[in-house]
């Protein structure tokens, strides 16, 4: 797995993304792809750091359900960051920078498909978060409040969070889409003749 530098993390999240823009319909998709995933991962990353910085103290000198709430937030920002560090490592090292007009497009929808699972995930988040909010009694008093609320935190800002980048990514594809429809009919057409590109 590359290590990602930390300035990228900086670099990314104040980069602008020129949706609107064209001036070639491959080069602006690529370009525009790795702007909306590097900007995505870059305030997912801040998003965990935040956590970190937080949840750390607030860990050492809280007590009660606040203890509970900052020792779930840091399990979520670890989890998340590695999350983060994978998917740079799939989507744009192993796949996105090794494949064809035809793949790249392919990986567009995957990861389109991807953050639409997420935004799934992302709402059975909030339920679980309000479910043991309101009736989970068992165990140490404050364990489940805490708990709750920090899932809850997580679901509706994941929720948030996957659905901006999504439609950032569906209007990166809907830019390209004539030009795709032509590049998939051409694919198609060749692979029933028996030829690779």
């Amino acid at each position: 797995m590359k290590i990602v530098p930390f300035r990228f993390f900086w670099e990314k999240l104040i980069v602008d993304l020129p949706i609107e823009e064209i001036v070639d319909e491959v080069r602006d998709f690529d370009a525009r792809f790795l702007m909306i995933l590097n900007k995505h991962l870059a305030v997912l990353a801040w998003w965990c750091f935040l956590h970190l910085l937080i949840g750390v103290p607030m860990l050492l000198w809280s007590k009660g359900w606040l203890w509970y709430f900052a020792t779930m937030n840091i399990s979520w920002a670890l989890i998340n960051l590695w999350i983060v560090f994978k998917l740079y490592d799939h989507i744009y090292h192993r796949k996105f920078r090794k494949g064809n007009v035809y793949r790249r497009f392919q990986i567009q929808q995957h990861v389109e498909k991807m953050l639409a699972l997420n935004i799934g995930l992302d709402i059975s988040y909030c339920l679980v978060g309000l479910y043991l909010l309101n009736w989970m009694e068992a165990g140490p008093p404050g364990l489940w409040l805490g708990f709750g609320y920090a899932v809850l935190l997580q679901g509706v800002y994941l929720l948030i969070h996957d659905f901006s980048f999504l439609r950032l990514h569906h209007l990166n594809y809907r830019k390209c889409r004539p030009f795709l429809e032509d590049v998939v009919e051409t694919q198609l057409l060749l692979k029933r003749k028996g030829i690779e590109l």
